[in-house]
């Protein structure tokens, strides 16, 4: 059983700049507005690009220590989506 949990909704980002880091960490989230919640990344999973129809979009996998998160951001529109969500044990 897949326990991804599908959201697909625009979030509010804040973003970490990295001035001295390499090119993959440079600029990543640091925290998101989810509804009422407001999460704080502790761990960086991974950052890809890639297109969609012709947009390009980079998806981001970032965790809270507990809860994994998908994210997009939409390069030609620059909106933020969080894709889905995977629970993990509290």
């Amino acid at each position: 059983m897949d326990p991804t949990i599908y959201i697909n909704e625009r979030i509010d980002v804040v973003l970490m700049f990295h001035a001295n880091s390499s090119e993959r960490l440079t600029c990543v989230p640091w925290k998101m507005r989810y509804k009422t919640r407001e999460i704080e990344f502790t761990v960086f999973g991974m950052r890809h690009a890639t297109q969609k129809g012709k947009r390009m979009v980079h998806v981001f996998d970032m965790s809270d220590g507990v809860n994994d998160y998908r994210l997009e951001l939409d390069a030609e529109h620059l909106t933020w989506t969080l894709v889905s969500m995977v629970e993990g044990v509290r």
